[in-house]
Formats: C-alpha cells, structure tokens, sequence
C-alpha cells in the first residue's frame, strides 16, 4: 500500500529576513519560481530517504538577491538561479572544479532549507544571473541533464536512448540532440509525455506501456545503441537500458526511484558494457546550463511546462503523484 503525506515542509516560509536562519557568509534570495522535481514527488509520498520532515524543499530555483553581491557583481533585485550544490571549497575535488566529488557535499532543499519558501539563504558565490524567472528554475534540471549527457559520451554519430520522458529526460534527449546524435529514441509508458518529444529533438519515440523497449529499440538500431540514459531509475528500467545496448555501449543511470535492481552480470561482462552513474554536475556545466537558457536555446511551452501559483502547490504535488501527470514539468509562482 502506498504511503501518502503531505509534502514536507511545504508550506510557505512568510518570517521576515532577519528570522530566517543564514549561514555566515551567505545571502537572502526572494523566491520567484521553484520546479516541483521528481525526487520531491517520492518525498512527498515518503519514499525518498533524504528528504525527511521537517524541510522546505526546493531546488530548482529563480528569486531576487536582497543585498549586493560585489564579488559576483550581482545588485540587491537582481534575478538569479542558484547552484543548490554546497561543497567545503578546500579539497582536492573542489579546488579542481569537481565540486560534485567532495566528501562534504550537501544540497539546498535537502541538507539546508529549499526554495519553497517566500526566502532562502543562499551561499553568494553560487547565484547566476538569468533573464526570465521561468526559465531560471529550469537550469538545475539542465545541468542534471548536460551531466548525463557527458557521462554518456556522446558523439555525433550515436544513437541514443533516453528512457523516462519527464523533464530530466527529455532535456537529455534535447542534450543529446544538440550534441549531434544521428538517433535519438525516447521511451516511456506515458503516451501523453511522449508526444513532447520531438520538440526536444527526439526522432523515434517507444510506448513502453505496449512494447517491450529493448526489443523495439533493437528493431530500429540492429546492433543496438550506442549509448543510454535511464532518466527514471526502476530496475525495470535500469534492464531495459542494458537490454538495449551494443556490445561496448554505454548506460548511465540517472534516476533514483529504486535503491536496488538485479542486473543480467554476464552479459554485462560479456558483451563489456560500461555503466555509469549521473547524479550532480561540475560547476563548468551548470554554467553552460545557464548559458543556454539566457541564449534562448529554449523555448518553453504550455504544451510540456505548466505555471501556477503557489497556493496550488499541494494539488500539484498529488497530480504528480497519482500520474499518469500530463505535464512532465510544473513550477510554483512563490511571489
């Protein structure tokens, strides 16, 4: 049976800037817009074990510097999204520009209070400028998919598979299409997800709800394909990427909805797959997620993204929960 609850922490943070908690040397950010993101979903229904009450989550993000930041020549007002990716700044890892490495990693919305809030602390060397609030809460989701994408090693003359048709994944598959793949095929159950996909670049899409995906994969691609990204995390998605795969290919599991999955090991020894995770990105690519977005390299869409207002925020969390959701993204409007 499954648990439900409300989501945690989600209630609007209304105290005044100087009730909230800010670590020394952070700064105030105003929320504008936060994403809701799929690991918050399994938090909400209480499946997810980093993300325990009591915590305002929440980081995907746009809002407004309260105060001047000088050294990142940011003004107070000024719109940012943040790199919720908070690390010790000293070690190897660190000074090497692998921030995601460090020992000592810890993330807005899971370690330290999240963006669904009317304010957030925030450190000042990791907030962004962007153009549009919007897209602004888009950019984390991006960069997880810019860092999926290098961890696949595209090249252009690949064929990709991107399993899981909500936001991460279909940015992926866009990723992987900007990148040059010849083939870009996106597989989910959700029909009505699926057909955002050639906007993100995608030419073949699979119904895995009535195909078995290794299977329709190996009809379009003989050999198999060259790479995929497993944007959902089932270990029956974890099988089917692998199921998919050439001899030499490359998976990388991006999504974390199941701890544990049983894989084929000889066959992962046999045909000498690689496999490999994706979970945070280097601050190089969060940048370039930035770049993106303020160049206008996408163009958001009622049809994928749907914008509310805050005060809608539970009954967004349950539409994504009970799915099938028709919108593979949702963002609050915090003010």
């Amino acid at each position: 049976m499954r648990q439900t609850r409300a989501p945690c922490g989600f209630g609007l943070n209304e105290k005044a800037p100087s009730d909230v908690a800010i670590p020394p040397g952070w700064s105030l950010v105003r929320t504008e817009t936060v994403g809701i993101c799929g690991s918050e979903v399994s938090a909400y229904l209480g499946h997810n074990e980093l993300r325990v009450p009591p915590l305002v989550m929440g980081h995907e993000f746009s809002g407004r510097i309260e105060e001047d930041i000088p050294h990142r020549k940011l003004r107070a007002g000024d719109l940012v999204t943040v790199n919720p990716l908070v690390t010790c700044g000293i070690c190897d890892d660190c000074r090497s520009g692998q921030r995601q490495y460090c020992s000592q990693r810890r993330l807005i919305g899971v370690d330290y209070p999240g963006a669904f809030a009317s304010r957030l602390a925030v450190p000042p060397s990791q907030c962004y400028r962007v153009s549009d609030p919007v897209l602004g809460s888009l950019v984390e989701p991006l960069a997880c998919a810019i860092r999926a994408g290098n961890q696949a090693r595209i090249t252009p003359n690949d064929a990709v598979l991107v399993i899981g048709a909500g936001i991460v994944g279909l940015l992926s598959a866009w990723v992987a299409h900007r990148r040059g793949a010849r083939r870009v095929i996106l597989a989910d159950t959700n029909a009505s997800r699926l057909r955002h996909g050639p906007s993100f670049g995608v030419d073949t899409v699979v119904d895995a709800a009535n195909s078995d995906v290794g299977g329709a994969v190996h009809k379009l691609e003989p050999r198999g394909v060259d790479r995929v990204i497993d944007a959902v995390g089932f270990s029956a998605t974890r099988n089917a990427a692998i199921k998919a795969l050439r001899r030499g290919g490359r998976a990388v599991f991006l999504g974390l909805h199941e701890n544990d999955s049983v894989l084929p090991g000889n066959g992962i020894v046999r045909d000498e797959f690689e496999i490999v995770g994706s979970f945070c990105y280097s601050d190089i690519e969060f940048q370039e997620a930035v770049e993106w977005m303020n160049g206008g390299a996408l163009k958001p869409s009622a049809a994928w993204l749907d914008v509310r207002p805050a005060s809608q925020g539970d009954a967004a969390f349950r539409e994504q929960a009970d799915g099938p959701a028709p919108f593979p993204k949702i963002v609050l409007q915090m003010s």
